[in-house]
């Protein structure tokens, strides 16, 4: 095999998982098995029916697929459209109404957010939300951006991101008023892992944006440390619509991959949820339930409130 020409190699049409690819790495070469190289990119495309993989969850299985501890291999039988029941739903504090979020969490990707960050985000881990695969609650209730239909302060300063996800947190909560990091770190402790992102921090009240009127746009940004994180346009369709100018985006700047195959996981007409977007100096970002894009008031307390944020072992 050694002094065999690459053009005497036979062809072959398919290949068993067992099957040994050969890769040049720091000077020498190395042997990886086809089904190892796939696993990242297969596991990160659903199945064709979304599994519910609540004993892995419950008997703690779940972190070790997740790094590829023995006895189980990398992403041993968890996919990107998998989900999970926790052992009590989540709801923002003050949900209007009364509406009650979901009980079910779902994967949207495996590492999707590797090596981001100003600090380097640099271990295995999921990246999560509110729903049941593609059905269930899509949502953790409903509440405002703000108490008045203003954008100034950006998003970090909304009272989306300071009173409702709340501030970064080490101990968990499920008291009346909790935060929805104070309900996520009583679930999962210290598995719930803080990000570090790039969210808007001002408004130019009389810039233009994609109204293509001059009635505000974001202008500046700033690295803060989240854990429950309003998804950006980006993160959700794969590309902007009403985002006001890049200072929306930042670093959340990837689909996800579960939105990318699937229309259905991006809303299946459960909720109509904020995003963390500006449109304008009084509106937001929002995915519609009837399948649209848009933006509404940020005084809204009708709009759902579906956050995504990081697990890892």
């Amino acid at each position: 095999m050694a002094n065999k020409k690459i053009t005497d190699v036979a062809a072959i049409t398919s290949v068993l998982d067992s099957d040994a690819l050969f890769v040049a790495q720091g000077g020498d070469i190395k042997q990886i098995t086809f089904a190892n190289a796939l696993t990242y990119n297969l596991h990160n495309i659903p199945r064709k029916v979304h599994k519910d993989i609540t004993a892995y969850f419950t008997d703690g299985s779940i972190w070790k697929r997740l790094n590829g501890t023995a006895p189980y291999t990398y992403l041993a039988d968890i996919y990107v459209g998998d989900y999970f029941k926790m052992s009590r739903a989540i709801t923002c504090p003050n949900s209007t109404d009364g509406t009650t979020g979901s009980q079910y969490v779902t994967i949207l990707g495996f590492n999707s957010l590797k090596r981001n960050g100003d600090q380097d985000l640099n271990y295995n881990h999921m990246v999560c939300a509110p729903g049941m695969g593609l059905g269930g609650t899509q949502h953790f209730g409903r509440h405002r951006m703000n108490a008045t239909n203003s954008t100034v302060g950006g998003y970090k300063s909304s009272e989306m991101n300071t009173a409702v996800l709340g501030a970064v947190v080490s101990a968990g909560s499920t008291a009346s008023g909790a935060t929805i990091n104070q309900q996520l770190y009583a679930e999962f402790g210290s598995h719930l892992k803080t990000t570090r992102e790039l969210v808007s921090n001002s408004i130019n009240a009389t810039g233009y944006n994609r109204f293509g009127t001059n009635n505000g746009c974001s202008n500046n940004w700033e690295w803060i440390s989240a854990q429950a994180i309003l998804m950006s346009e980006i993160e959700v369709y794969g590309s902007i619509v009403w985002s006001s100018s890049g200072y929306d985006t930042g670093n959340a700047n990837h689909q996800f991959e579960l939105f990318a195959n699937s229309k259905e996981a991006i809303n299946n007409r459960s909720a109509w949820y904020w995003l963390k977007d500006i449109a304008s100096s009084w509106s937001w970002c929002f995915c519609n339930n009837g399948g649209y894009s848009y933006c509404y008031g940020a005084s809204g307390t009708d709009h759902y409130v579906r956050p995504r944020f990081v697990l890892a072992a």
